[in-house]
């Protein structure tokens, strides 16, 4: 694309969509967005983003069965997830690992831990992928 990290965000409110494409933007990655899991399993397919920021909460198809299609396909299996979820499921948030996720946030997005997130996910993968 144009060399920076490609984020997909998978966001079903459209004001946490454009808060989180803007703060992306400003942090020099690149973004895609969805706002259903369908389409979000297309554009993963088609893009091959370097992360994924799923919205556990989408309603079209439930989050878990967005990353188990994206974990049993070779073309987007290693790409890392981050669900993002309400602030008060967070005591349940060991159960997300199960599923397949790399981490998770809460909502209202705490955009400091995103960046953090961001950060350490993207520097893992670079580091792998000299190897």
């Amino acid at each position: 694309m144009n060399g920076k990290p490609l984020i997909l965000v998978v966001e079903e409110n459209i004001h946490n969509l454009e808060l989180l494409n803007y703060h992306l933007k400003a942090l020099n990655y690149s973004c895609i967005c969805a706002k259903q899991g369908i389409k979000a399993l297309i554009v993963a397919q088609t893009h091959q983003p370097d992360l994924i920021i799923l919205d556990m909460m989408i309603s079209d198809i439930s989050g878990g069965q967005v990353i188990d299609y994206l974990k049993r396909e070779k073309k987007t299996a290693k790409i890392p997830v981050i669900a993002a979820i309400p602030w008060y499921l967070e005591q349940n948030s060991e159960r997300l690992f199960l599923t397949g996720t790399d981490g998770y946030l809460t909502k209202p997005y705490d955009l400091k831990k995103l960046g953090v997130l961001l950060s350490r996910h993207l520097t893992q993968l670079n580091s792998s992928s000299l190897l």
